[in-house]
């Protein structure tokens, strides 16, 4: 179907008809709480089923008016705060910056193993789904170790479990996030900021253009997007890998799934047109004015200029300045895709849509001796993205926050977006819905015989302005705080995803902190000031109900099934008296659920603080920072092992010690892997021992870390537990953690330059005195 839009022309309109009885003569401000308004475009909401363009013309006219109304609002906004706000009128304007929230992915223990002889025997990532392997920068086949550090990666071969050494390393462009693995081929994704491209790459010439500031010879370099690059790698002699495929595509990196030989990468790209004015361009001596009318019609006058430019601005775009381009390298030459080969039919949106980005599906299928890629576009904002076996959805905010300015009366929606991803090398729309709130993360969604279901909370979140609007017929402001759902959709022919079944009123006043679906349960953890864990039935999707609650302190992050009757949860452990969070402990739970109308807590086990001072009581008073856990907010981090009954997750903290260290930087870190046993047969939990990866840190003078020093990933191997983190790996005997092996690693190269940046600096320098004074007199 044709989606036809017509560019609105702004008049800008200023409503000023409101100041016309103003007495100059009234000592308070004349404006009452008002301003010089826009009259902005009617904003409503109508589908979130996708169509795609069917001419360049039509896409090209619906992002330029998405972009004429974001910057009305925006300007709009800046007036508001400088006129109607009496504390910030006097100090200009102020504006706000997009906000994207990069989904946390979350997950369940699946293998992958490219040899049936190990295959079993090894921890894999952890995946929400099992038989769908996710992106992460470690990975192993049983045979040999993949790891991404700093710009490298890296290939270590395990001869035997216990064991392990380095094969080969190959330096990556940019910085290497993630990868995945089939066979003997490698699909790794690395964002490509402007500013690394070296001189005479032949990227600059196309991505830089240069910009000299009004009234001064400053030359700045603009970039006109970062890059995520694919680097298709063959690894099948693992002692030289090498390069047979790059590929860049605008944007920035989400996240990506391999199923069956498929690779299905994220990316989205937000449009950054350079020239456009976010706030009211005012004239120097505007501050110098001192009459109010006065003032007023030069702001009037500048804000009308300000759209003006904005408009022609934005009028003048083009396509290419739009969209993503993508970039193959041939040879020392870029090849510059074109952004288009059907009339602009890959690209889509939904029929409401008013996002300026794109969310771009790469689908690779790299099974065969050939790779093959196609690419999928959706006018979207940021979304969290979740798959099963036969499944890809998205989960996007239905608007951005400019969007509900003067439209409160609108609740926060999601669009829900799903994919056909059962068949191996393709990527097929199925159909879209749109349910009331925001998800959380990728495990607030989930595919279970066709049915979609997705737990989210409905709040004025990001709406700032809306805060005490709401009263009562006395005029006190009303709570109109968060409340949870789960909803249940399923495809139509028409492409509409129908919602068939739905529970609400679920913890109202509290927000969910994590969600599980499991078969035809779902489990949810909600927060306000202790931790409720709700137990839903989805048996029957047209009729979800709640089974059970539970009530404890503290709050859990993530959520890991153990088996059918008992859950595996990391959160944040509770304030004093049990009620809100202590932000300094980090805290697991087993549950037991085999009654789900009465869920308990079996056990809890605090294993924070995790600094190692037999003189400190107390964190606050000794100079360590709050210990923190990845594994709190990073699926992957969180590595239970069912043949062992064994949970391991990263803890780490440090503090400063300038004063009895005199080198550069002076922190002492602490770095550990906390081993847990998980007795799910007697419900109870024990510390099991732990792993230091502290000496990596604290033995080297150079110690000024701006990489990680936590221990970043684990793997369980036979017998044997390995442990990541930026300096090296160690292998320890998990029954009883006897040492097996060190290894240092390259890669974590700005640390290394410092280290020799130091060392060269420290030439010929004299030691320091002990009362910190230099020379001959002490």
């Amino acid at each position: 179907m044709k989606r036809i839009s017509t560019i609105a022309v702004i008049l800008a309109l200023l409503m000023q008809g409101c100041l016309a009885s103003v007495n100059p003569d009234d000592e308070a401000w004349p404006l009452d709480g008002d301003y010089p308004r826009l009259e902005l475009s009617e904003k409503s909401r109508s589908s979130a089923v996708l169509q795609n363009f069917n001419d360049c013309d039509s896409l090209l006219q619906t992002l330029q008016e998405n972009l004429l109304d974001e910057m009305a609002v925006r300007l709009d906004q800046e007036s508001y705060w400088h006129w109607a706000n009496p504390m910030l009128r006097d100090f200009g304007g102020v504006w706000f910056d997009d906000v994207m929230a990069e989904g946390a992915d979350t997950a369940l223990d699946s293998d992958t193993g490219a040899s049936p002889s190990r295959e079993g025997e090894y921890s894999g990532t952890n995946n929400q789904e099992s038989g769908v392997d996710e992106a992460d920068f470690l990975k192993t086949d049983g045979f040999h170790t993949y790891m991404l550090n700093g710009p490298l990666l890296l290939i270590m071969e395990i001869p035997e479990f216990g064991q392990i050494s380095l094969l080969s390393t190959m330096e990556l462009e940019g910085n290497p996030m993630s990868m995945m693995i089939e066979g003997d081929t490698m699909v790794v994704a690395s964002s490509v900021y402007g500013w690394q491209l070296e001189e005479g790459h032949p990227l600059v010439e196309i991505l830089a253009r240069e910009y000299t500031y009004p009234n001064s010879d400053y030359v700045y370099k603009h970039y006109r997007s970062d890059l995520v690059k694919y680097s298709i790698i063959d690894i099948s002699d693992r002692n030289s890998p090498s390069i047979q495929h790059e590929i860049y595509l605008e944007g920035y990196y989400n996240t990506a799934r391999l199923v069956d030989g498929t690779v299905r990468s994220v990316t989205h790209a937000q449009m950054d047109v350079w020239g456009l004015e976010y706030y009211v361009a005012l004239p120097d001596e505007y501050w110098s004015i001192e009459d109010v009318y006065e003032r007023m019609d030069v702001w009037n006058a500048s804000l009308l200029q300000t759209l003006s430019d904005n408009r022609d601005r934005i009028l003048a775009l083009t396509l290419e300045d739009l969209l993503p381009q993508r970039y193959v390298m041939d040879g020392d030459n870029v090849v510059t895709l074109p952004y288009s080969v059907s009339e602009c039919s890959e690209y889509a949106a939904s029929s409401d849509s008013v996002a300026r980005g794109f969310l771009s599906i790469a689908t690779f299928d790299i099974s065969n001796d050939y790779v093959s890629m196609e690419v999928d576009h959706i006018a979207s904002s940021w979304a969290h993205v979740y798959a099963s076996p036969d499944a890809l959805v998205f989960a996007e905010p239905a608007n951005d926050w400019w969007w509900f300015w003067g439209n409160d009366e609108y609740e926060d929606a999601t669009n829900i977006h799903v994919f056909d991803i059962s068949q191996p090398g393709t990527t097929s729309y199925v159909a879209s819905g749109r349910v009331s709130g925001t998800v959380q993360d990728q495990f607030s969604i989930s595919e279970f015989q066709g049915v979609i279901r997705v737990a989210s909370t409905t709040d004025a979140w990001g709406r700032w302005w809306i805060s005490d609007s709401v009263t009562s017929e006395t005029g006190e402001p009303v709570f109109t705080g968060p409340s949870n759902r789960v909803t249940m959709l399923e495809p139509t022919s028409s492409g509409d995803l129908d919602q068939i079944g739905i529970v609400d009123g679920i913890a109202d006043g509290e927000r969910i902190w994590s969600a599980r679906f499991m078969g035809d349960r779902a489990y949810l953890v909600t927060f306000e000031t202790i931790d409720p864990l709700w137990v839903l039935d989805l048996s029957d999707p047209t009729s979800p109900i709640i089974l059970g609650e539970l009530e404890v302190p503290g709050v859990s992050t993530y959520i890991h099934p153990v088996d059918d009757n008992t859950l595996l949860t990391i959160g944040i452990g509770p304030g004093d008296d049990g009620l809100g969070l202590d932000w300094s402990m980090t805290q697991i739970s087993l549950f037991d659920v085999s009654d789900p109308t009465n869920p308990t807590l079996a056990d809890s086990l605090p294993i924070s603080p995790a600094y190692a001072d037999d003189d400190c009581q107390n964190i606050r008073t000794c100079g360590w920072s709050w210990s923190w856990s990845e594994a709190t907010y990073e699926h992957k981090a969180f590595t239970y092992w069912a043949p062992e009954n064994m949970l391991a997750v990263p803890l780490s903290t440090y503090r400063y010690v300038y004063d009895e260290n005199y080198y550069y930087g002076g922190y002492e870190y602490v770095s550990m892997l906390k081993l847990i046993h998980v007795d799910a047969e007697n419900l109870s939990l024990s510390e099991h021992g732990e792993i230091d990866h502290s000496p990596f840190y604290n033995d080297d003078e150079a110690n000024w870390w701006f990489h990680s020093t936590s221990i970043r990933r684990s793997i369980f191997m036979g017998d044997y537990i390995y442990a990541f983190s930026a300096l090296g790996v160690t292998i320890h005997n998990t029954a009883d953690l006897t040492h097996m092996q060190d290894m240092l690693i390259p890669g974590s190269h700005y640390a290394e330059d410092v280290a020799e940046e130091e060392s060269t600096e420290s030439q010929g320098e004299e030691e320091p005195c002990s009362d910190g004074s230099e020379g001959d007199s002490c």
